[in-house]
C-alpha cells in the first residue's frame, strides 16, 4: 500500500511540473545589422561624420560639435561650451525626419531641410535632401 502511495505520488509530481520557459518577444533590432525597425534614433550623443551640402563636403563646419538626441524629440547640439536647443520628429510613415535647430551657421544648414531617413541602426542615423544634401550621424 505504501509503495503504491508512493509510485502516485510520484507520477502526479512529475506530470505537474512547473513550466518557467518564456515565450520570445519580438525584438525591435534586427541582431544582424542593428536596424532599428521603428526607424526611431536611440537616445544618445552624436557626432557627425558626414556632411554634404549642395554636392560639397562641408563635414568640417561639425568639427567639435556633438548632438544629444533624446527619446522625447528633444535635441541638444554642444560646441565650445555653448548649447543650443532643438527637435527632431519622424512623419507618420518614419521615412522623413525633420529638425529644428539654429544658432551657428552650421546649424542653420542642419536645420534648412526636411531630411529623408536613409537608415536608422543603434549607432548611426544617415539621412538626405533632395539632391545630393547627405547626414551621417554616429553615436559616441
Amino acid at each position: 500500500m505504501l509503495l503504491a502511495v508512493l509510485a502516485t505520488s510520484s507520477l502526479l509530481l512529475s506530470s505537474c511540473s512547473k513550466d518557467n520557459s518564456v515565450a520570445p518577444v519580438s525584438s525591435t533590432t534586427s541582431s544582424s545589422s542593428s536596424v532599428i525597425e521603428e526607424r526611431k534614433p536611440a537616445p544618445g550623443t552624436y557626432t557627425i561624420s558626414k556632411f554634404i551640402d549642395t554636392g560639397d563636403d562641408q563635414t568640417a563646419q561639425f568639427n567639435g560639435y556633438t548632438f544629444t538626441f533624446k527619446k522625447n524629440g528633444g535635441l541638444t547640439a554642444t560646441f565650445n561650451g555653448q548649447t543650443f536647443n532643438g527637435s527632431w520628429s519622424l512623419n507618420s510613415a518614419q521615412t522623413v525626419m525633420t529638425i529644428n535647430i539654429a544658432g551657428t551657421n552650421a546649424l542653420n544648414d542642419l536645420d534648412d531641410d526636411n531630411w529623408n531617413v536613409v537608415k536608422i541602426t543603434m549607432t548611426t542615423i544617415k539621412i538626405s535632401a533632395n539632391g545630393p544634401d547627405q547626414v551621417t550621424f554616429m553615436m559616441q
